[in-house]
């Protein structure tokens, strides 16, 4: 289940909700002032190195394979 980032449009409350699909957007109301006036706000996602991912810890040209 994804985890979205919302904003209140009415109290500028920013918040975290694990749902079930998209179509829960309707149903999402702000833990803080209940309003249902809130926007699906683009999240930056995971971090690459979070996954499994190698990355090069001394910058660019580091010793991945992916330099």
């Amino acid at each position: 289940m994804p985890i979205y980032e919302y904003k209140c449009k009415d109290c500028n409350k920013e918040f975290e909700l694990l749902t079930t699909s998209a179509k829960d957007d309707q149903k999402i109301q702000c833990p803080t002032c209940k309003s249902a006036n809130v926007t699906k706000l683009i999240s930056a996602g995971a971090p690459l190195s979070g996954i499994g991912i190698p990355l090069a810890s001394s910058g660019c040209g580091g010793n991945s394979r992916f330099s």
